[in-house]
């Protein structure tokens, strides 16, 4: 009990702090979880946040087996398997994501030049992806990895730092054998480091304008600037060098083109070159560690966005949209184009171990479109940084170093249709809520910004089942994580589940008591009234004042079918039913926070 009164006390401290710290977490909100996340085994756990109930249980491995080393990515394949690449281990898995049962499907283990684990590159086997056309003659699945130890040095500061070489390849899946077979190399001989590999891979799930799929892959900036890497010249802003920038790339030759441009798309927007027809595989640049990349449509699938994370520095972490031909700011600008890194006279700021003259200077002046992100994580004013950076671990640092990033839009879990989730290596999993044209993140929506999940584990990826009402987070395997109260400064060295694969299944449905059979939803206040019931033209919902706005009324037939939804700010309003065939229907009220707070059924006549 002394424990719980001081963490509430500390919650309550954390939200008298004057710092305007963009991105608070809902700590009170999900304490339950919280205390116990450390305490309980995940065997099997049920827990909370924001009104919502989930069972979280180990996918991988089976009882009384070790986790795997860094699992990196996972694919929800069409296959409905789950497909894993572990970053260290150099394999490749293929887990059921009901039975659990784990095939062994590649092991890359003899396919790099190195073994030193003090000289290990950032990730290793990173990025995989599934073409589209799987099941239609297309078998192919690409992935990335780092294959070769180029050479090893001592940096000015001391410590190794080491330069590779990383490679996509495509394989072909054996239906009958279930092995993956190599059938030729997408590109070889890109950069690769001990620090900011970054190594997210996606294919377009349309094709694009020129009648073709692509792939496209992060590499970051190798860390120049930084640590063990500060002696390296940093290129992002160099759009000749493949280093901080978004790739772009065909998933298989075209034959149109010459030899050694098969497998770069002729549409790509930069030259390579003098010849006019040459292109290069950079489609975006000015990027530092962009670990996530997804795909996501707010319209059904008549079109997709390109979402991106990205790590900061010392603050300011990114939410991206990837566009052709753009510069993303890197390093001459963290986050958004608002001066909390830009020198004074006698005070400089550092990115990438050089002074920054002006962010706004640079954004106002580059020459090529400059596209801030949509959301910056800890958007923190250039004192509160300065003061920060001072800190002597990077764990006082106002960054969540998010590791990946995935779209959710099945609607199956409520209030969280159109989100993105970004797990964290610092504290758990991070959940944006996005406007309806999918641009921007809707603010207003959310208490906060971000609503926060499975706090105090250090997570690597996530994936969504296709039914919706499942998440897939890999932990990764190395130090360190903010404790699970996500305070600023605390830090875990051992964090628990190590190369664990964890689900996460959303259990709270709607609630038709039947009879008096079975228990109720816990008694509360009522919120709101819907009447007259039975019904026949007009439904009136009344709502109290206090609740966070926008409400969000639903009715549903009784098969689950949406058949009819109204978000609205106003405390009383109407819904139209007089179109609705006679029958039994359920009334659901959310309010602002996503959260359920009335189901009813309706009798309409």
């Amino acid at each position: 009990m002394e424990n719980l009164l001081f963490q509430m006390r500390r919650i309550l401290h954390l939200f008298a702090d004057p710092v305007p710290m963009k991105s608070y977490i809902l700590y009170a909100y999900s304490l339950a979880a919280c205390l116990c996340s450390t305490l309980c085994s995940f065997a099997q756990l049920t827990v909370t946040y924001y009104g919502q109930t989930f069972k979280v249980d180990t996918l991988y491995p089976a009882s009384g087996l070790a986790g795997m080393n860094t699992p990196w990515e996972m694919v929800y394949g069409p296959d409905d398997s789950l497909w894993v690449a572990a970053a260290h281990d150099y394999k490749v898995w293929k887990i059921h994501p009901g039975n659990k049962g784990a095939r062994l499907l590649l092991d890359l283990g003899g396919s790099k030049d190195f073994t030193n684990p003090a000289a290990w590159p950032q990730g290793g086997l990173m990025g995989l992806a599934i073409h589209p056309q799987f099941y239609s003659g297309k078998p192919w699945v690409y992935i990335a990895f780092v294959y070769h130890k180029v050479s090893c040095g001592v940096a000015s500061t001391g410590g190794n730092y080491c330069s590779y070489k990383t490679k996509i390849a495509r394989y072909s899946y054996g239906f009958s054998t279930g092995a993956l077979t190599w059938v030729d190399d997408v590109v070889n001989d890109l950069d690769g480091s001990s620090d900011h590999n970054s190594g997210r891979l996606r294919i377009s799930p349309l094709v694009e304008s020129d009648g073709r799929y692509h792939l496209y892959y992060t590499i970051g900036d190798m860390g120049a600037g930084n640590l063990a890497n500060v002696d390296r010249i940093n290129y992002a802003q160099d759009t000749t060098v493949i280093q901080g920038k978004v790739l772009r790339l065909n998933t298989e030759p075209d034959p149109a083109l010459p030899l050694a441009q098969q497998w770069i798309p002729g549409d790509n927007p930069f030259p390579a070159g003098a010849a006019p027809s040459a292109k290069s595989p950079v489609y975006s640049f000015g990027h530092r560690n962009p670990q996530g990349l997804v795909f996501g449509s707010v319209n059904g699938g008549a079109s997709y966005i390109l979402y991106s994370s990205e790590h900061g520095d010392r603050s300011d972490d990114e939410v991206n949209i990837i566009l052709p031909h753009t510069n993303y700011g890197w390093p001459k600008v963290a986050g958004l184009c608002d001066d909390n890194y830009t020198s004074v006279a006698g005070d400089s700021m550092y990115l990438a171990n050089k002074a920054v003259i002006s962010e706004t200077g640079f954004c106002l002046t580059t020459p090529t479109t400059l596209h801030e992100p949509i959301f910056s994580f800890y958007n923190w004013n250039r004192a509160t940084n300065k003061t920060a950076q001072g800190k002597p671990s990077n764990m006082y640092w106002p960054t969540i170093a998010p590791a990946s990033i995935a779209f959710y839009g099945q609607g199956a879990i409520p209030g969280w249709n159109y989100s993105l989730l970004v797990p964290s290596l610092k504290n758990g999993l991070f959940r944006l809520k996005l406007k309806p044209d999918g641009l921007s993140i809707d603010s207003a929506a959310l208490p906060t910004d971000t609503l926060h999940y499975l706090p105090g584990l250090r997570l690597r990826n996530i994936t969504v089942a296709p039914s919706g009402d499942t998440l897939f987070v890999s932990v990764d395997n190395s130090c360190c994580a903010i404790d699970s109260s996500g305070t600023l400064g605390t830090s875990v060295s051992n964090p628990p589940y190590k190369g664990y694969i964890l689900r996460m299944i959303y259990l709270k449905t709607l609630y038709l008591e039947e009879g008096g059979a079975g228990p109720g939803p816990p008694a509360k206040a009522p919120v709101c009234k819907v009447y007259p019931n039975p019904a026949h033209s007009t439904l009136y919902v009344e709502g109290t004042s206090h609740e966070r706005k926008p409400w969000v009324a639903t009715l549903y037939d009784i098969t689950g079918k949406v058949m009819l939804q109204r978000e609205t700010t106003e405390d009383h309003f109407t819904l139209d039913i007089h179109a609705f065939s006679p029958g039994v229907y359920v009334f659901r009220l959310q309010n602002g926070y996503a959260v359920p707070l009335m189901t009813e059924k309706i009798l309409v006549r």
